[in-house]
């Protein structure tokens, strides 16, 4: 998507909330999709745009009216806009710092983000199921010849051990816990739902381990807290783990080779 930013602002001036002499502030941005924060008639707003949509496959609709439900939940800032074409959306500003930018110790950090977890695997709400082979699929189709035999190799036996993972029950997800998705103050907010979806709790586990770059004390710590949050054997927790971690770091490989050719 070329000139988005020029688009979306051409859409903000005809939004009835928004001033015509808005202020935008490039905020730090994703891999692919960037964020601003929007100042307008004495509000502010958080805005991200969807550059990611070119690599993945993403319903922003149906993001939104999840969206909608976490906030009814308390889980997540308000969604107040989206895109009539999907270049962005509009939520509202927390002023709350992330456990990225807190300076909490780690053992508290690990805590608050199993907890995260636990609150999110314990929501129900209404939200796709994640066909994690079909997105893979996606993944190699847009790579074309970029990506090799040998870097397949592994395709269908991570196929199989997803569908039998996910036999065992599936959860509503983040798939994306970050630190900087996470508030560290109560009620706990987290941000950036645009790979949630009903799936393995192990796998979002897994995601959120590789995501942080946790080492091994840490990653340890996190399968600890939310066993005994969510009581559950540890021992059963750090397998089921270990079972996903490979299909997280062969996800992550094709979604960035992906994104390197929109770049």
């Amino acid at each position: 998507m070329k000139d988005l930013r020029g688009r979306m602002e051409q859409e903000l001036r005809g939004i009835s909330f928004i001033h015509p002499d808005f202020n935008l502030t490039p905020l730090n941005a994703g891999a692919l999709n960037n964020s601003y924060r929007l100042e307008t008639a004495g509000q502010c707003y958080f805005i991200k745009t969807f550059e990611s949509d070119e690599v993945a496959v993403l319903d922003r609709r149906v993001l939104f009216d999840i969206q909608k439900q976490l906030y009814g939940r308390n889980l997540s800032v308000r969604p107040i806009y989206i895109s009539k074409c999907n270049y962005f959306q509009i939520d509202s500003w927390s002023r709350n710092q992330t456990l990225e930018d807190s300076k909490l110790p780690l053992n508290v950090i690990i805590s608050q983000l199993a907890s995260a977890l636990v609150r999110i695997h314990k929501t129900t709400i209404e939200a796709p199921t994640l066909d994690l082979p079909k997105q893979w699929q996606h993944y190699i189709d847009f790579l074309g010849s970029n990506i090799s035999e040998n870097d397949l190799y592994p395709l269908d036996t991570y196929t199989k051990t997803w569908y039998q993972e996910c036999a065992k029950g599936l959860v509503f997800c983040h798939n994306d816990l970050a630190l900087s998705h996470v508030t560290c103050h109560e009620p706990t907010t987290i941000f950036d739902w645009e790979y949630c979806a009903n799936s393995s709790p192990y796998f979002d586990l897994a995601s959120c381990i590789a995501i942080n770059n946790l080492n091994h004390n840490a990653e340890e710590a996190l399968c600890v807290c939310y066993a005994k949050l969510m009581e559950q054997p540890v021992s059963d927790v750090v397998s089921r783990v270990q079972v996903m971690k490979p299909l997280v770091e062969f996800t992550n490989r094709l979604w960035y080779l992906a994104a390197k050719l929109t770049v």
